[in-house]
């Protein structure tokens, strides 16, 4: 994965990227592991991470048990070896104390000693004095040759040392042709009888089987970690798979529940969308039955009643002179009239309250206006309005709706406080409107005959106004009342 990423980076040389184009391109691998980290499920991603952890682990542990090993299993050897050296190397090279080389005879015996007693062991003798000069090598070519070395310092202070060499250095030519690991072994000749160090023996012994045994030694290692972990990661793996079904099952479960809320939400959602229009068309209907009642006392009784006036008023008293019987007196004439112009004017009342002004095509400043101008017109009072800029277009249910809180309003004003301190406000904002109609009247000033009530009341209005998912109040000023109105101004059957 990692190639394919980088393939368009190992095309172009890196000075040809800026800093942040190179670190995005780098950032781009680690985004895409994110990512499929996040979509494996539970049981994935501890299998990775427990993989991963385990590996790290066991080869962490593995190279620090084989690495002490090595380092205790070479300390012994160069041990072993230095007792070698100094127990047939040593008395033949006693003479260095006082020469700064060997004479001919010793050479001679070291030649037979490494090719007979430690021919099995010794593949390699070097002589070392203390300027760093090889007085004996089993290559004769690098004699009188100098290779400073931090081991022959160690070594002059008396400290043996053992490592495996990796044959680089330029004095090892001889060594590498030998094509077998080959443990390098620095230790000090002391003369006899004392710890002066006269020089300082190089010995490369056959490390093959001391490999062999290091490398059986990771092995048996890894193993034993391995076995250690393979229970622990069984077990675990299991009550991870345990959990990770739940955890799934759960989900599954939760899923649904979610799938039925959202059912159950939307189901919800649609009665109350039905109830809101029903409870408009409920409105609606209303008002189209109390215009028609409004209309049908118009063109039926009221009419009547004015037919009937008009032949009253028509009527002269009898003749004294007369032979024919009147019919009717003239004071009993007057109070017929009298009572017939009576329910004349409260039928016209009913019948204004009852039948709504043409409201089409006005928005929501105008049909407050209207409200407000029809009730100066009616009483003959002012009314102060402060009316913001409400230019929406209502929904016909929502317009009446304001024309009838208003109404209903300033008819409670004047007819509870006689039109004293009348008051129109209405602003919008955050898709509401309020409307507030106070008065400044006293709680017991006189009701004003001028007005007759239409019956509507403040019941009906409330319940109206609930029908729009809005809110009125009633409050005691002092002096005076306010009714305020909130709705929103949207239809709320709609949304």
């Amino acid at each position: 994965m990692f190639r394919t990423k980088f393939s368009d980076l190992d095309k172009a040389p890196i000075s040809s990227f800026s800093g942040s184009e190179l670190g995005l391109r780098l950032m781009q691998p680690l985004h895409r592991i994110r990512s499929i980290w996040r979509r494996a499920t539970l049981l994935q991603q501890f299998l990775a991470a427990a993989t991963v952890t385990i590996c790290v682990s066991m080869a962490v542990l593995t190279y620090s048990v084989s690495t002490r090993l090595e380092s205790s299993i070479m300390q012994a050897a160069a041990e072993e070896g230095a007792l070698l050296v100094g127990h047939f190397i040593g008395p033949h090279v006693q003479e260095l104390a006082s020469s700064d080389v060997l004479s001919p005879q010793n050479v001679e015996r070291l030649d037979a000693m490494l090719q007979t007693v430690l021919n099995e062991r010794v593949k390699v003798i070097k002589i070392w004095m203390k300027d760093g000069r090889l007085v004996y090598a089993t290559n004769n070519k690098l004699i009188g040759e100098k290779f400073p070395s931090d081991h022959l310092d160690k070594a002059f202070g008396g400290r043996v040392s053992g490592s495996f060499d990796d044959l680089d250095d330029d004095e090892n030519t001889y060594e590498r042709e030998l094509k077998v690991p080959l443990i390098e072994i620095y230790a000090p000749f002391y003369r006899t009888g004392t710890r002066e160090v006269i020089a300082v023996g190089e010995v490369y012994n056959d490390g093959s089987r001391l490999l062999g045994e290091l490398s059986h030694i990771r092995t048996v290692t890894a193993g034993i970690v391995g076995a250690v972990t393979a229970p622990m990661m069984l077990l675990l793996f299991l009550i991870v798979r345990r959990a990770s079904a739940i955890v799934a099952a759960h989900g599954a479960a939760l899923s649904r529940k979610v799938d039925e809320a959202k059912a159950l939400a939307d189901q919800n959602d649609q009665l109350r969308r039905e109830a809101d229009e029903a409870r408009l068309d409920a409105i609606q209907s209303n008002e189209g039955l109390l215009g028609q009642i409004g209309q049908d006392l118009h063109d039926g009784p009221i009419q009547l009643l004015s037919i009937l006036t008009l032949k009253l008023s028509e009527m002269k008293p009898a003749d004294s002179g007369s032979t024919a019987l009147p019919m009717v007196t003239g004071s009993a004439t007057g109070g017929l009239a009298d009572l017939t112009a009576a329910a004349l004017s409260d039928l016209r009342d009913l019948s204004i309250g009852l039948v709504l002004p043409q409201l089409e095509g006005l928005n929501a400043r105008e049909t407050l206006l209207l409200a407000v101008r029809q009730h100066e017109a009616l009483t003959g009072t002012r009314v102060l309005t402060e009316i913001g800029d409400l230019t929406f277009f209502p929904p016909p249910p929502l317009r009446t709706c304001l024309f009838r809180i208003v109404q209903e309003g300033l008819n409670n004003a004047y007819y509870y406080a006689s039109g004293q301190g009348q008051h129109v406000s209405a602003s919008g904002s955050a898709g509401q409107i309020t409307i507030v109609v106070r008065d400044s009247g006293s709680a017991d000033a006189p009701a004003s005959p001028r007005l007759r009530k239409t019956g509507l009341g403040l019941p009906g209005l409330h319940r109206r106004v609930q029908g729009f998912r809005g809110s009125l109040e009633i409050a005691q000023l002092s002096p005076g009342t306010e009714l305020r109105a909130t709705l929103p101004m949207g239809d709320p059957a709609g949304g």
